[in-house]
């Protein structure tokens, strides 16, 4: 697996996958073998499963367009094999909170619009594009595989249902 070819992740996926680990959205469940994500609309829970370096998620991006999905990436991030910068706590704070499929409807998925629109709120868009290009770095250089996995995709009831 050296010389691993996939699609690199768009840079709209860095932002969500920030977000899920923001959150606390990234269930490790065996950190070396399965994890779970929570979307940001909390609607949804992805299963990523982790074999060496093959990570598979049931996330549309990955499962269809065969880039690592924020799931992926979110995971890779709390596996510590895509480092936060350690003056990123502070930004990071920044990215709880956002239903990034809200943003993304409201803007008719038009990914660069939403993430104007969540940068023109935080007052530190310079230091979060910094941030971003960072682990999209990382994130595109580290040698894994992606592949769509076909677990069913957790519906997580409403509450009050």
């Amino acid at each position: 697996m050296a010389d691993i070819l996939r699609k690199p992740t768009p840079i709209a996926k860095i932002y969500e996958a920030l977000s899920a680990v923001a959150d606390g959205r990234v269930e490790l469940c065996s950190p070396e073998s399965k994890a779970i994500v929570t979307s940001s609309a909390r609607t949804k829970r992805y299963t990523v499963m982790i074999s060496e370096r093959l990570y598979t998620s049931n996330d549309n991006a990955t499962y269809w367009q065969h880039y690592a999905g924020y799931p992926i990436i979110a995971v890779l991030i709390e596996q510590g094999k895509i480092s936060l910068p350690p003056d990123s706590q502070p930004l990071l704070k920044h990215f709880k909170n956002i239903n990034w499929k809200q943003l993304n409807t409201e803007n008719k998925n038009h990914y660069d619009k939403a993430i104007s629109q969540f940068l023109s709120l935080t007052g530190h868009a310079d230091e979060i594009k910094k941030l971003v290009r960072n682990i999209s770095e990382q994130a595109n250089s580290f040698p894994f595989a992606v592949k769509g996995n076909r677990k069913p995709i957790i519906k997580v009831p409403e509450a009050g249902k």
